[in-house]
C-alpha cells in the first residue's frame, strides 16, 4: 500500500482512467454508469474504492483523474475522505483531483 502519484505509470494511448472514492457504493455506481454512457473520443476506465490507499497491484492502470465524493449528511463521509487525502501525493491536486459533494439539503 502505497502513496497514489500521477505520473509513476506510463499513460495508455487515446485511454482516461478515473477513481471514484467514496462511502456509497450504489452513488458511485450510479455516476460512473453515467460517466461511462457518455460518448468521447477516448476510452473512458472509471474504478470504485470505498477509501484509499489501494491495494498495491503491478497490473493497475494509471489513474488521470481521482474523484472524492462526500455525502453532506454523513460525518463518516466525510472523514473518509480525510483519511484517503493521506495517500494521495500533492501534485494529484495540480489538476488531478477533485471533490464532489451530494445530499440534496434536505435534512432526513
Amino acid at each position: 500500500m502505497s502513496v497514489l502519484r500521477p505520473l509513476d505509470k506510463q499513460p495508455g494511448l487515446n485511454t482516461a482512467t478515473i477513481l471514484l472514492v467514496g462511502t456509497e457504493d450504489a452513488l458511485l455506481q450510479q455516476l460512473a454508469d453515467s460517466m461511462l454512457k457518455e460518448d468521447c473520443a477516448s476510452e473512458l476506465r472509471v474504478h470504485l474504492a470505498r477509501s484509499l490507499p489501494l491495494p498495491s497491484s503491478v497490473d493497475r492502470p494509471r489513474i488521470d483523474l481521482i474523484v472524492f465524493v462526500v455525502n453532506l449528511h454523513s460525518k463518516y463521509s466525510l472523514r473518509n475522505v480525510e483519511e484517503s487525502l493521506r495517500h494521495v501525493d500533492a501534485t494529484f491536486f495540480l489538476g488531478k483531483a477533485a471533490f464532489l459533494a451530494t445530499g440534496d439539503g434536505r435534512l432526513s
